[in-house]
């Protein structure tokens, strides 16, 4: 099945020794087919949780409320089987980093032939042809000879490109790319940027990009949420949040950018100020104590979501619709 995703008031916890960390709070999401979904924000903002949660691999110790309905089935109250079933078949997670994704003691065909175990209909020699094909079509030359060939033997970019092929193996209806080339050299994330580009030409599910790369989310996306401490501060089309951004966060995220400076500098610039506290989340805006616009509610209550047009959101008491 090919379906949209919702994730509705989606909130994540972790219990800890320390107290409850509260890592996603009231995220509200959406994609449907065809379309590239970007999620952005700077280090601990929450986006590898939202996707570990969408993908059902949260750790043992995390609680989830709200809901997260796949094609009108709620992943959340899935049981642990149907569970396994759905990310097989209709989940693919491309982790971030290449070097650790695949078994280092398997040839890479071995492994990809283990991908394809939920296909009962195709013998072995069948699943072998796939594979070839398939790394074919992700830019590996002499597919044949790299499927004998051990995870060491590929450079990162191979190996990224085997992981992404490994997931599109398995016809998922979502593939989620989490940090696709945070390990990579420039040169083998220009080629990984290219490949996803590709892809989405042909793709018909969803295809959710994670990254802290602004380049990345405005080359590849569709769509994009803006996420700062565990909350969707803001959301809209691409356009709409690279030339027009209304949440203060998303501003300053955008003027700390490398890439809008043509010329260099001694010190690129920062975000004053830091994380909140996650184990006691403050009352108010959860960016109030680094933002430069904070009116009289924004330190004590929640602020609201500010719908300005019909696929342009944001959580801020200073932007009006």
């Amino acid at each position: 099945m090919t379906g949209s995703l919702a994730a509705s008031d989606l909130s994540v916890r972790y219990e800890t020794p320390h107290g409850n960390v509260h890592a996603l709070r009231h995220v509200d999401i959406e994609a449907h087919p065809g379309e590239v979904i970007g999620i952005v924000g700077e280090s601990g903002c929450g986006k590898s949780t939202l996707v570990t949660a969408l993908a059902n691999l949260l750790p043992a110790n995390a609680r989830i409320e709200g809901s997260i309905a796949y094609d009108g089935v709620d992943l959340v109250n899935l049981d642990a089987h149907r569970r396994r079933l759905l990310r097989g078949d209709e989940i693919a997670l491309v982790s971030q980093d290449p070097m650790t994704a695949f078994n280092p003691v398997l040839t890479i065909g071995d492994q990809l032939v283990d991908f394809q175990h939920h296909r009962k209909d195709l013998d072995r020699a069948q699943k072998k042809a796939r594979i070839a094909a398939m790394l074919t079509r992700v830019g590996i030359s002499d597919a044949e000879r790299r499927m004998r060939s051990y995870p060491h033997e590929l450079s990162g970019g191979m190996r990224q490109r085997a992981a992404i092929a490994a997931a599109l193996l398995t016809d998922p209806g979502l593939l989620i790319a989490d940090e696709p080339t945070t390990a990579l050299d420039v040169t083998m994330e220009a080629q990984i940027i290219h490949l996803l580009r590709e892809l989405r030409r042909e793709y018909n599910g969803i295809i959710m990009v994670v990254s802290h790369h602004l380049g990345v989310i405005a080359e590849l996306c569709d769509r994009v949420y803006v996420m700062y401490a565990g909350e969707v501060v803001e959301g809209g089309e691409v356009d709409a949040i690279f030339h027009d951004a209304r949440h203060p966060y998303t501003r300053a995220l955008l003027a700390c950018d490398p890439a809008r400076f043509p010329e260099r500098l001694e010190r690129l610039p920062t975000i004053p100020g830091t994380l909140p506290n996650l184990t006691d989340p403050p009352a108010g805006c959860i960016y109030a104590s680094r933002c430069e616009r904070t009116l009289a509610p924004c330190h004590n209550v929640v602020p609201p979501r500010v719908k300005l047009s019909a696929s342009h959101i944001a959580r801020c008491h200073g932007v009006r619709g």
